[in-house]
């Protein structure tokens, strides 16, 4: 019976244990500012470039120095908000599934490629693939 007891219990902690994880899936948070070409700053963001787009996409760094967005759910509401036509020509060029803040690939392997559309929506194609870059930092 005891062992009964403390195997439940064991049970019990590993299960809450893995929805406190899933709850918050940022393995990579935000701990430094991104200064391109200071300390352990990866790589060369115009970040700049991403904040003049919204506020909601302002980019950090983690401990390694990776680019990351400050808050990446944020972020990715303004995404969604923001970006809606290129996310759907991305969509129906190459046949996808819905995006979704864990399920994302293709969307960031085809952004770059759409061919059809307005000027103005391959050019929303072409952000999302460059957000979606940064936003994959924060997650393994």
């Amino acid at each position: 019976m005891k062992k009964i007891i403390i195997s439940m219990g064991i049970c019990l902690i590993i299960l809450s244990m893995t929805a406190c994880k899933s709850k918050n899936p940022i393995t990579h948070p935000y701990t430094q500012e991104y200064i391109a070409g200071q300390g352990n700053i990866q790589g060369n963001v115009n970040t700049e470039n991403f904040i003049e787009k919204d506020s909601r996409f302002e980019i950090g760094a983690d401990k390694d120095g990776m680019a990351v967005f400050k808050e990446p759910e944020k972020a990715y509401e303004a995404l969604l908000e923001k970006y809606s036509e290129g996310l759907s020509l991305i969509k129906k060029e190459f046949d996808l599934p819905d995006i979704s803040s864990r399920d994302y690939e293709g969307y960031k392997n085809y952004g770059w490629q759409v061919e059809t559309g307005t000027k103005e929506e391959r050019a929303e194609a072409l952000f999302v693939t460059q957000f979606l870059d940064i936003y994959e930092n924060s997650f393994d």
